[in-house]
């Protein structure tokens, strides 16, 4: 799983076990909430985005006990990894928004935080599947 989380954002393989699997879930749904702020601080302003302690806390708390640990330790590498990775693509996906909101920023802003709070939706009852099932 740490593997997984630490080497796997968007552009992944197929994960080989239900471990990778978890991991790769996890470290999306970390990237998400770090999507939010992003957008937060380059274009909306008035966005609301989640905590990111929570966002940590949420995942914790959906992992199965014997990948906590190893979420933790992996999260540092992860977190330095979206600070220098996830900023060109937020700014893609923001470019393409505001492209079909006619360059209404506030438009553009309600739809990007729209599309990744629905990906952090998904992404969380992916994670309760997969725990559930590990």
């Amino acid at each position: 799983m740490l593997t997984t989380l630490i080497v796997c954002l968007a552009n992944c393989g197929t994960p080989t076990t239900a471990a990778d699997e978890i991991g790769k879930v996890a470290g999306g749904y970390l990237e998400a909430c770090h999507e939010l702020h992003y957008l937060k601080r380059s274009y909306c302003p008035e966005l609301q985005a989640p905590v990111l302690l929570q966002c940590v806390n949420d995942i914790e708390r959906e992992l199965p006990h014997k990948f906590r640990a190893e979420f933790r330790k992996g999260r540092a590498v992860l977190e330095q990894r979206l600070s220098s990775e996830l900023p060109v693509q937020a700014e893609n996906r923001f470019a393409l928004q505001l492209r079909s909101a006619g360059g209404d920023t506030a438009l553009a802003c309600f739809n990007s935080a729209d599309e990744v709070a629905q990906r952090r939706i998904r992404l969380m009852r992916q994670l309760k599947i997969f725990s559930n099932n590990p």
